[in-house]
């Protein structure tokens, strides 16, 4: 598995483009892609009516090989859909949330892998197939 700068900015870059189909007629979506700092953003920017928007829905920091989530304002779980790319879960921190509660989350997230793991190791064939589908 590729674990290179090179590696994580190629994922973090291919999730966060994935918000560009959420433009609307009063909003668009920019992203904000900084490799030389390796700062990764993207904000919704436009008008609604006389309001102005200015928001940010993800800001992602890479600092020595680790991800860090400093913002999300999606409904999505961006650690889970790195993950999913590629990128081990130990090279991602929710730097959104208080550092005791990011033990907290990281804790519970392996204990229900874990718990999983060892429903899907103990079933049968056929058992297992249709956890898999549910899971």
């Amino acid at each position: 598995m590729d674990h290179t700068i090179a590696f994580y900015q190629a994922c973090i870059k291919q999730l966060l483009s994935e918000y560009e189909a959420l433009q609307t007629e009063d909003s668009r979506v920019e992203l904000v892609f900084d490799d030389e700092r390796e700062r990764y953003v993207v904000m919704r920017v436009g008008w609604f009516h006389h309001k102005r928007i200015h928001h940010c829905l993800v800001h992602i920091d890479l600092c020595d090989h680790t991800i860090i989530i400093q913002a999300n304002n999606t409904e999505d779980q961006l650690d889970d859909d790195l993950v999913d790319l590629g990128i081990p879960r130990e090279n991602i921190c929710l730097g959104l949330l208080p550092p005791d509660v990011q033990e907290y989350v990281v804790q519970q997230r392996r204990e229900r892998q874990q718990s999983l793991q060892s429903i899907f190791h103990n079933q049968p064939g056929e058992q297992r197939q249709a956890t898999l589908q549910y899971a």
